[in-house]
């Protein structure tokens, strides 16, 4: 029996692990949900760990609002660095989990990267992120080195049928244009066609996680999303089109957008290390949209 400890409960990538190991007869899960356990509480975080005694640790839980970030980044670092840090300490105050010390796998991003390559970034790329989201994540990428079995999976554009993202957003807007438009052209979605990254449905990337680590994957950095790369207007023209949807997708510029938060031009990822490939990107549009259509109305 394998002990998988999870952070992030109700989360795309925990909710994506946990449904792949409940199929597992050989797994036992144990989940850190954000609204009972702070990631900040140092204490919280080292009684559940001491708890739990894990075998390997997932560690999905993050501040992931980008723009939020900008004007709050005490919170950012406290917990995408503190929260990691936590978890490494707790670690090594656990009996059984540090010899060996058991894989800690932290979930990090593409906005690592200030996005001036023009093809897709790999491990030993130099990261140089532009926003205080991505700074706090690199923080909290450090951290999670700091222990011996520490593994950095970068991942980007992560969607699921779970929670709220692009996906979901587009189709809920698009379909509700549709409907108000009834026989005429529906109003055109406009989406941003000049920040290129790399789609990554998190179904997709989870078994190939699971895979790395029974193979014995070693420590540092990896790379790992949806394989190729596209706009999020491409992006999103993908959905409609997946979806069945007749409507316009037309571009619009990161600067006529007016986020907070700066974001990387270009920032496709791909490995040097021969980590597990997953699927093209447009695969895990098709199966998102078909999961989402699939499921029943709230």
């Amino acid at each position: 029996m394998t002990r998988w400890f999870v952070t992030g409960h109700g989360g795309q990538l925990a909710t994506a692990f946990e449904e792949l190991l409940a199929r597992d007869s050989s797994a036992e899960v144990v989940s850190m949900d954000e609204a009972t356990t702070d990631l900040r509480d140092r204490m919280a975080v080292s009684r559940l760990v001491r708890e739990a005694r894990p075998d390997v640790v997932l560690h999905t839980a993050a501040y992931t609002a980008v723009d939020a970030a900008e004007s709050d980044a005490e919170t950012a670092f406290a917990v995408n660095e503190g929260g990691t840090r936590n978890l490494v300490e707790a670690l090594r105050d656990t009996p059984g989990t540090t010899e060996p010390p058991v894989p800690l796998v932290y979930f990090s991003s593409d906005y690592v990267f200030d996005g001036r390559k023009t093809r897709p970034y790999v491990e030993s790329d130099a990261t140089a992120p532009l926003s205080v989201y991505g700074r706090s994540k690199l923080a909290g990428e450090r951290a999670a080195l700091a222990w011996p079995a520490g593994i950095v999976v970068r991942t980007a554009w992560l969607f699921s049928p779970t929670g709220g993202n692009f996906v979901k957003t587009i189709l809920r807007v698009a379909a509700e244009r549709v409907e108000q438009a009834g026989q005429a052209d529906p109003e055109p979605l406009t989406v941003v066609d000049d920040q290129v990254g790399s789609p990554t449905y998190a179904p997709h990337l989870a078994p190939r996680v699971i895979e790395a680590l029974t193979l014995g994957m070693p420590p540092g950095i990896w790379h790992m999303a949806g394989s190729g790369y596209c706009s999020w207007m491409e992006f999103a023209q993908e959905i409609v089109r997946c979806a069945g949807l007749r409507i316009d997708v037309e571009p619009i510029t990161t600067e006529e957008l007016g986020r907070p938060a700066p974001r990387p031009p270009f920032s496709a990822l791909s490995s040097e290390r021969r980590a597990p490939v997953l699927p093209p990107w447009q695969d895990g549009v098709a199966a998102a949209v078909r999961a989402l259509r699939a499921a029943p109305a709230a």
